[in-house]
């Protein structure tokens, strides 16, 4: 059924072409090949001419870094054990032994003796550092230029501003006088003690009286001092900087006559923003947004930042 249905249509057809060519109204080459033809193109998209020139920056380029500063210095320190004394006891004699019948009396001198108590020595010892509090000034971010956010111009004298140098103020503790090991001398200690010396022995019978004797103490040296070195660590903070890289530059460059510009090449521009992610309104005119979101445009990609130059249209695909 399916192949008579066929043979009966391509019969039709047949025919149909037969009597158009039978009447004189042979196919046009025009309408033969209207199947095969493609669509029209649409017209390439203008783009915005850069006659004139303008003056642009270049801003400075900065990279984040972490700085460690000095907020308290380091010092040596010096802790001094000293000597470990004890006393003693000593017995001085002060009158020899005798007869206590002395037949030939014994002759004395009675002298003054000077008793050392306790040595003449000398020490070390130390004075902890001296620390003086100061505050220092850091450049977190060096001095640069900037473009004013809404200014458009061909010349930068109108539209560039200094921005001054961000600091902070750091307290910081340092070392006034560092730490000294001092030497003292200890004088000796004494006192004085009278005595008989014999000069001649007597002589006698009987019973021989003791000598007589005085107890001394004496301080003496039973271990001897040290001296022991440590060290005091120094204290850091981290701050994060503004590193610069590369100094700002006035560039001269192709531009689009912002004078010039009608309302439909403004609002491509817009739209184009628009697609970079700007956030503006299409207004159809070079108003103070447009421009913001023009330099911020500019910024983000690195770009001369000021008047439409030629590598921002070209960035933004309008050159």
């Amino acid at each position: 059924m399916q192949n008579t249905i066929t043979l009966i249509f391509g019969l039709f057809i047949s025919l149909l072409l037969a009597g158009c060519l039978n009447q004189g109204h042979p196919l046009k080459p025009a309408m033969a090949s209207m199947a095969q033809k493609p669509p029209a193109q649409l017209n390439a998209i203008q783009m915005i001419p850069t006659q004139c020139s303008a003056e642009l920056l270049r801003p400075a380029l900065f990279r984040e870094e972490p700085l460690k500063i000095l907020v308290y210095a380091g010092s040596a320190s010096y802790s001094n054990i000293p000597a470990e004394m004890v006393w003693s006891e000593t017995k001085i004699q002060v009158e020899p032994a005798r007869y206590a019948q002395e037949t030939e009396p014994a002759q004395y001198a009675e002298v003054e003796e000077t008793i050392e108590v306790e040595r003449a020595r000398s020490e070390l010892y130390a004075t902890p550092a001296q620390y003086q509090k100061v505050v220092r000034e850091l450049t977190v971010k060096p001095k640069h230029k900037r473009w004013q956010p809404t200014c458009i111009a061909n010349t930068h004298l109108s539209c560039l501003e200094t921005v001054e140098a961000e600091l902070v103020k750091i307290p910081t503790e340092i070392i006034k006088e560092p730490a000294q090991i001092h030497q003292r001398s200890i004088p000796a200690k004494t006192f004085k003690i009278k005595r008989k010396s014999i000069i001649k022995p007597g002589k006698g019978t009987g019973l021989i009286l003791p000598a007589r004797y005085e107890t001394v103490k004496i301080l003496r040296v039973n271990k001897p001092w040290k001296m022991i070195a440590s060290l005091v660590p120094a204290h850091y903070e981290t701050i994060t900087v503004q590193r610069k890289l590369r100094d700002d530059q006035i560039l001269t460059m192709p531009a689009a006559c912002t004078d010039a510009l009608n309302p439909t090449q403004t609002r491509r521009i817009q739209q184009a923003l628009l697609q970079a992610g700007q956030n503006l309104k299409l207004s159809g005119a070079l108003d103070a947004s447009t421009i913001s979101a023009l330099h911020a445009f500019q910024a983000a990609h690195q770009l001369a930042i000021g008047g439409l130059s030629l590598e921002t249209l070209r960035k933004l695909g309008l050159a």
